[in-house]
């Protein structure tokens, strides 16, 4: 866990704490590496709907305070989210080493945020607060693919599956009116 503030203040100004207004607009924060136009355009292919979005969650929101002795405090958890690029890229060739190279896992960090409003004493300046913690879980985004013999044993374990249900009904069936026979 860490955090990080923004605070008015100056050496060469005597600032009144009364007077201090921190309302602010984030343009970008995010963690980690940004990721390359290539990997959003390809690699987000095999992702939830919105999760480039969730990387970024403040990016371009403006945060205005109204009244004397405010500022927003964020909380922040970030967790951790790996592709596998191997199965998600294909693999590049290096002149130098004359080898095909697969890429490492891409990772990203998707960002869970909350915000709340302040207050602070009269004689105290007001800051903007940015509280963060890194989950311990992590999420992991696999590409798999089903093999068509797979489907087809599941389609015919199924009509199996209703060969053999229908047979003991009936076999049931053929049994009861078999003793209300005699």
């Amino acid at each position: 866990p860490g955090n990080f503030h923004i605070q008015a203040q100056s050496k060469n100004h005597d600032l009144a704490a009364h007077m201090t207004n921190v309302s602010h607009i984030i343009n970008d924060l995010s963690f980690g590496k940004p990721m390359s136009k290539y990997f959003i355009k390809e690699g987000l292919k095999n992702t939830p709907e919105g999760f480039l979005e969730s990387t970024r969650p403040f990016n371009g929101n403006v945060y205005v305070t109204r009244n004397e002795h405010e500022a927003h405090h964020h909380y922040l958890k970030v967790i951790t989210t790996e592709f596998d690029a191997e199965k998600m890229n294909k693999k590049s060739f290096d002149k130098n080493t004359k080898k095909f190279t697969a890429p490492s896992p891409t990772r990203a960090y998707q960002i869970l945020q909350s915000s709340q409003l302040s207050l602070y004493k009269n004689d105290i300046v007001p800051e903007a607060k940015f509280t963060y913690d890194l989950s311990p879980i992590a999420v992991s985004y696999e590409k798999s693919y089903r093999a068509w013999y797979d489907y087809f044993t599941s389609v015919m374990a199924i009509i199996g599956g209703t060969f053999t249900v229908v047979g003991m009904l009936e076999s049931g069936i053929h049994s009861v009116s078999s003793k209300k026979r005699r």
